[in-house]
């Protein structure tokens, strides 16, 4: 192949292994070769030399829904493993996904390379093992220094607050969960701060769960203190406001305008169609996986990580002027 491609074994190797810094057109005549020789890497040898898996994980987060490891059932995460998977895949990875509450020996019990864990506390088991980590999201408790993709979720918020108001609606609300996630503390902190420089008056409704008990309570909440629109911190959070605006009897929008701060498909399956804020999950976990990949095999560790950006997305949810 060396031969064929008129470079030494070593540039073949470092190619063939995606090492090095090999010049494009250096690496596109090595692989031209490959394919016109019909090469197909011996995997078990590779590992064998290389002392690597080429195995990455992602976990995904512990959202207090379920008893054990659990998936969570989010159209939001499934887009930030395929985007992980597509890297991966390019790359010539396998990715394994881990349910939350995985135990740190599986890391180690399936020579996982590194992992990529999603929306962390910084205190769960996998932290304990040695393997080079990305986060998605900032973990709360930092327990080792890590690699982190996130959004800034805290202008999101601030932005989806300026909406409101230019549509009349002076009385924002937050709706969110109890879970502890860093990104729902963001969300928090850029609805308070918006709040602080309007002088407006703070109104955050916090639910266990997404049961109709639960969320028929904080319309009763809402309604309450006055709310004209309400910024949900999940999509999941926002369409079961929605059912339960429609128990209670109130129109939305034009009593209630309903937004998300996190948007999927199934937002733009209901009447009316809820506002979000884009996350790009794909291109997060595409992030992720190719900082962790770049610091397995380059040993990169230059900087904290990648900021994605964010777009809200209005839809009817939350247009028009509040009907007074």
């Amino acid at each position: 192949m060396a031969a064929a491609a008129g470079v030494s074994p070593t540039t073949v190797s470092h190619v063939l292994n995606n090492r090095g810094r090999i010049a494009e057109e250096t690496r596109d005549r090595v692989l031209e070769a490959a394919r016109e020789l019909g090469y197909q890497a011996n995997v078990h040898a590779q590992q064998l030399v290389t002392r690597r898996s080429r195995i990455i994980a992602i976990q995904m987060p512990d959202l207090g829904l379920a008893q054990g490891p659990a998936l969570p059932h989010s159209a939001y995460f499934l887009e930030l493993i395929n985007g992980a998977a597509a890297v991966a895949d390019s790359l010539r990875y396998a990715l394994v996904v881990l349910p939350s509450g995985g135990k740190s020996s599986i890391l180690n019990g399936f020579a996982i390379d590194g992992a990529i864990i999603v929306d962390p506390q910084g205190d769960e088991q996998v932290f304990r093992s040695d393997v080079p980590m990305v986060t998605i999201g900032v973990a709360l408790h930092r327990t080792r220094n890590v690699l982190t993709v996130d959004n800034d979720h805290a202008d999101a918020a601030r932005q989806v607050m300026d909406h409101f108001a230019g549509h009349g609606r002076h009385r924002p609300a937050l709706l969110t969960d109890t879970t502890q996630r860093s990104y729902v503390n963001d969300v928090l902190a850029g609805y308070r701060n918006w709040i602080a420089e309007h002088e407006a008056t703070e109104s955050v409704v916090a639910v266990d769960s997404l049961n109709r008990a639960d969320l028929d309570h904080a319309i009763v909440e809402l309604s309450g203190v006055g709310a004209d629109a309400v910024y949900a911190s999940s999509d999941d959070l926002a369409l079961a406001l929605l059912d339960a605006a429609a128990r209670a009897g109130v129109r939305v929008p034009d009593e209630l305008a309903v937004a998300s701060a996190v948007d999927s498909m199934s937002l733009t399956l209901t009447s009316p169609q809820i506002s979000a804020t884009n996350l790009f999950p794909f291109r997060t976990g595409e992030t992720a996986a190719e900082l962790l990949i770049d610091r397995l095999e380059n040993g990169s560790d230059a900087d904290s990580g990648r900021l994605i950006p964010t777009e809200f997305i209005a839809r009817a949810s939350s247009a028009g002027a509040h009907a007074l």
